[in-house]
């Protein structure tokens, strides 16, 4: 399980594993052993650095493993694959909030039509003669409420789901650009 501490400067996201390539992909999980996880190494790196986010410099990021997993020049491998994999989900981020934002663009054409109805029914509502005033809020909360449903669903698509790509575009940028070492398994 990744650990996030502070050593001086740099906030250190710490990752066991049983095999090296365990970083990147799906962990065989093994009954009886304490080492490795349920996830990719680096889905724990990113899920630690978002809980825990620093704006600073970029953290230092552990990969422990047993000592048999351990070989020369490892760490550079393992750092020029990190790049490669959180540049590759950058993109994808990116693509998917260009994709986002334009799909709420698209949503209005239902989400218009929805609310033209809802603001008719509501200026019916007043209208309406001869019916009770319990009849009449109703249908008056009615319009409202479709009115409102209309313009909610694009604007949240528009402004806010794309926020949770940006946040995460930020945290593959840190772990991009972290310092890799690895280190024996206690």
């Amino acid at each position: 399980m990744p650990d996030a501490t502070t050593e001086s400067r740099h906030p250190i996201v710490r990752v066991e594993l049983a095999r090296a390539i365990e970083m990147f992909e799906q962990p065989t999980v093994e009954l009886g052993s304490s080492i490795g996880g349920y996830s990719p190494g680096i889905e724990r790196c990113i899920t630690e650095l978002t809980a825990h986010p620093d704006r600073g410099t970029p953290p230092r990021f552990e990969v422990a493993l047993p000592a048999e997993e351990i070989a020369d020049g490892l760490a550079e491998r393992m750092t020029v694959t990190l790049r490669r994999v959180c540049e590759e989900r950058i993109r994808h981020n990116d693509c998917t909030q260009v994709a986002t934002v334009r799909a709420g663009f698209r949503s209005f054409a239902i989400g218009l039509p929805v609310t033209m109805l809802g603001l008719a029914i509501t200026a019916g509502a007043t209208k309406i003669g001869d019916i009770d005033d319990a009849v009449r809020a109703v249908v008056d909360i009615l319009g409202w409420v479709l009115a409102w449903v209309g313009l909610w669903y694009p604007f949240d698509k528009i402004l806010f789901y794309p926020l949770d790509a940006a946040r995460e575009n930020r945290v593959l940028a840190a772990l991009r650009d972290a310092e890799v070492r690895i280190v024996p398994l206690e």
